[in-house]
């Protein structure tokens, strides 16, 4: 058979290249897969940021906020460190998977109803520069609670199991059908404050159960809870809680505090700057679900090498995605948001660079939580909300916007100081090289191309 003179498309190699490795198992692999999925959930969530800005202007996109954030502030907040808890202990004894995950669930209902209870009591006292039935829905929307803290536990669990697929595929289920959602509510000229939120909360619910319902079907027989489990989870759940607790209150203190301490509007204004901002998180976010399972099994010396490698390598990443969006903002804002959300410009600004340090910091608190110091992570991240929750009380009032972006990236650069020098005084290890160096290329090259090696051969 005659073979083709035709040159081959000079890109083929690479595409193909990539498709094979996104195709393996590699750990490397699912944290760049878990990266694409990221920047597809962010896509998606700028749409419906974008459609409720236009459809509800700054107000009522303040509004919307403030009933859609309480239920998946408290829920999160409420956690008791069992997440990380159950990553933790499933991978250093798989043989009781089962038992640990049943008696998560357990203390994930318990705890969800302790959420639920709060923000029942809490909110008309927060809130109360708000409507009546912005108030009204924001209690309401509390029922959620024990189910947002089992979502947790359940992710929890694909992670201790590699289900990375099905692990994203949640993550991006639930905000496309938020999307459908709005694009309905917009076409059938029903979109309001009231009826977004609802577009926002009501999807993951079935999502949730159908994730819980397969859980439990693959365990089956062996999920019994136990008072060992129990003790388990809550001594480590303990140490780490702290840790989730700061990263949650670090995620939603600033718009907490705003409902109370500005208008609507306001709160509107600087809700699209960190939805906007958070565009930067995607590097972080996908290394910290691969790193934490994948570092608990290594001794100190090789977690702590695979964690700042993670952290050079990420935030390369979000460093030049953040000078490439600062760049374009002013065009972001008024193109797709409109010309009155670009007073949110300056602020955004502050929230990309607290966003993109924050992510670094937690992907070095990693090593801490890998070999089990949980404690450490927790006093640090305290730290800093100790001081940024005065800070934003003082200057909030008196500077707006922009003076909540001050005390975020304040508050930022102080626990990642101090994570540095935990690495120090705590592990008594010498810091390595903060950026990028030959060895994190070669790594990478060697990594990408050992990975295709054995696809190969396997093929």
């Amino acid at each position: 058979m005659e073979q083709s003179n035709v040159k081959s498309f000079p890109g083929r190699n690479v595409f193909s290249t990539f498709g094979r490795f996104a195709r393996s198992k590699a750990h490397s692999s699912e944290a760049l897969k878990t990266m694409f999925f990221s920047i597809f959930i962010l896509l998606i969530n700028m749409l419906t940021g974008v459609l409720t800005a236009r459809f509800l202007g700054p107000t009522g996109r303040g509004e919307q906020t403030a009933m859609v954030n309480w239920s998946q502030f408290l829920a999160f907040c409420m956690t008791f460190g069992i997440p990380s808890a159950l990553v933790y202990n499933a991978k250093r004894r798989s043989e009781q998977t089962g038992g640990l995950y049943a008696t998560a669930l357990l203390m994930g209902v318990g705890f969800g109803g302790i959420a639920m209870a709060v923000g029942i009591l809490v909110l008309p006292m927060w809130l109360d520069s708000f409507e009546h039935d912005v108030v009204l829905f924001s209690q309401w929307s509390m029922i959620l609670c024990p189910l947002i803290v089992i979502s947790q536990i359940n992710n929890a669990i694909l992670q201790v199991r590699d289900e990375y697929r099905q692990y994203n595929r949640l993550r991006y289920l639930v905000p496309l059908t938020t999307l459908l959602m709005l694009v309905v509510l917009i076409l059938t000229g029903t979109m309001n404050a009231h009826t977004s939120a609802i577009a926002y909360l009501l999807p993951a619910v079935p999502f949730y159960i159908a994730m819980t319902v397969r859980m439990l079907r693959i365990y089956g027989r062996q999920l019994k809870v136990s008072l060992d489990n129990f003790k388990r989870l809550f001594t480590y759940g303990l140490g780490s809680y702290g840790n989730d607790l700061m990263g949650q209150v670090s995620l939603y203190i600033d718009q907490i505090l705003i409902a109370g301490l500005l208008n609507p509007s306001d709160l509107g204004l600087y809700a699209v700057a960190v939805s906007l901002a958070k565009m930067v998180s995607v590097f972080s976010n996908s290394i910290i679900v691969v790193l934490f399972p994948k570092a608990s099994g290594l001794d100190k010396q090789e977690a702590v090498d695979i964690t700042f490698r993670a952290f050079r390598i990420s935030m390369a990443a979000t460093l030049l995605a953040s000078l490439a969006l600062m760049l374009i903002a002013p065009y972001v804002l008024t193109l797709l948001y409109g010309a009155e959300f670009k007073a949110a410009l300056s602020v955004f600004r502050l929230l990309l660079l607290q966003t993109a340090i924050g992510g670094g910091t937690m992907v070095l608190a990693q090593a801490f939580m890998a070999l089990g110091k949980p404690k450490v992570v927790t006093l640090l991240q305290g730290l800093g909300l100790a001081l940024v929750v005065p800070m934003l009380f003082l200057v909030v009032p008196h500077f707006g916007l922009i003076g909540a972006g001050y005390a975020m990236l304040a508050s930022v650069l102080i626990r990642f100081i101090f994570i540095l020098l935990n690495f120090k005084y705590t592990l008594k290890i010498k810091i390595p090289p903060l950026w990028v160096t030959r060895g994190d290329i070669q790594w990478l090259r060697k990594t990408m191309y050992s990975t295709l090696r054995k696809k190969s051969v396997n093929m």
